[in-house]
């Protein structure tokens, strides 16, 4: 939610902007379905996104009528619109999400009883509760924050044995296979996890063996430490930190806590800083601007470009008090007024950034599209080079003219 520092709305937060709204975030749990129960209106934005981006077949709503909601028998209907659905589904869905709008948490509703009599009349399916819940986006409990860590809190929690796995917390983007990490890991013959790259639920049970949990986003800080606390499993901090010394500094704490060999760091940031330059160079004086929910380190990012020969005009960044290093908390100040006039010379990293720029040129990312390290740096210059040479506007990915 984008706000000033009123809490007022400066603009409008369409169903497009980013793609990841709450319930594609919870649908990376393999072979999971969600019911949502919720007024209509709460259900509005999530149903257009789940057509835009083509998981409208694992979503179905409860739609709650002010009676319901007064009378409090919502939480019977809620056990029996989930058995309805479980009931007209072969195969049936290895999990089941309730998952409920901000109404639930003022009126108390007892998800216990719920879960535990759907499980027992289906009892091959985890039935569990997840919340959206926007109003408390200002508390302690961020939405992100809690997401996360309920998500991973329906494992079982029986412990497995440990195994040569090693899961990615807290993005909602699977990492490319191609990435530095990932390859440093299979070389050394573990498992690189991401629940996003599988279609199969026993693929998230296997985060239980995991041997390491890289927690690659702050959001994903409380679910890594209390996977820890449950299974026994320790995590590094991952995140998406686009300055060299850090990419270094992780991939070689990555390895000592592993015991496996570190790659050529050396030759690897050679390249990343060859292919920048040579992509600076191509795009010559045409200025970047950078907004905070395109970069998860906007001003890191800013910094590594201007050093490798980017002009970088701006940052839209976050306006955050923090209660701890890399807590994400508070809110993100933007200016109160777009440009509606011709569309500026600059590439935006983007749609805030692009959106207030009136930019020419838009890279459609978010939260660093799960990147990171060397591979995310190239994979950046790569779009910046293309968003150069193959101009799209914020205007054209509105209309959905471009995916």
């Amino acid at each position: 939610m984008i706000t000033d520092k009123t809490g007022g709305l400066p603009r409008f937060c369409h169903p497009y902007h980013g793609g990841w709204d709450v319930a594609r975030i919870a649908l990376d749990i393999p072979e999971s379905r969600i019911l949502f129960v919720c007024p209509v209106s709460c259900a509005r934005i999530i149903c257009l996104n789940s057509i835009k981006y083509g998981y409208n077949d694992r979503i179905d709503v409860l739609a709650l009528s002010e009676e319901d909601i007064v009378s409090g028998s919502y939480e019977e209907k809620t056990v029996e619109a989930a058995c309805e659905v479980l009931e007209h589904l072969d195969p049936k869905p290895k999990a089941l999400i309730l998952y409920v709008s901000c109404i639930d948490a003022m009126l108390g509703n007892d998800h216990s009883f719920q879960t535990e009599e759907v499980m027992t009349r289906y009892p091959d399916v985890n039935c569990f509760v997840l919340k959206m819940c926007p109003i408390a986006r200002f508390s302690g409990d961020l939405p992100m924050v809690a997401l996360q860590h309920d998500m991973y809190a329906a494992l079982p929690e029986e412990k497995v044995p440990q195994e040569k796995v090693v899961s990615f917390i807290g993005t909602n983007i699977a990492f490319d296979p191609a990435c530095e990490i990932v390859q440093m890991l299979e070389n050394s013959g573990y498992k690189a996890l991401h629940i996003q790259a599988t279609d199969n639920y026993e693929d998230f049970l296997k985060v239980r063996a995991s041997a390491l949990n890289l927690c690659m986003m702050p959001f994903g800080l409380t679910a890594a430490k209390m996977l820890e606390e449950r299974y026994g499993t320790p995590y590094l901090p991952y995140f998406a930190k686009y300055d060299f010394g850090e990419i270094r500094k992780t991939m070689t704490q990555v390895a000592e806590k592993l015991g496996i060999p570190v790659p050529d760091l050396d030759a690897m940031e050679a390249e990343t800083r060859r292919v920048l330059r040579e992509c600076a160079d191509h795009i010559g004086s045409c200025e970047l601007v950078i907004d905070s929910t395109a970069a998860l380190f906007p001003d890191i990012l800013r910094s590594t470009l201007q050093e490798c020969g980017f002009h970088v005009k701006g940052v839209y960044a976050d306006d955050i008090e923090r209660k701890a290093p890399d807590t994400d908390s508070g809110f993100i100040g933007m200016p109160m007024k777009r440009k509606y006039e011709a569309d500026t010379d600059v590439i935006a990293l983007g749609l805030v950034a692009s959106s207030f720029e009136g930019a020419s040129r838009t890279i459609k990312v978010f939260y660093d599209n799960g990147e990171w390290g060397y591979y995310g740096l190239r994979k950046l210059a790569e779009r910046i080079r293309a968003a150069y040479d193959h101009p799209v506007t914020a205007a054209e990915i509105r209309k959905g003219e471009v995916r």
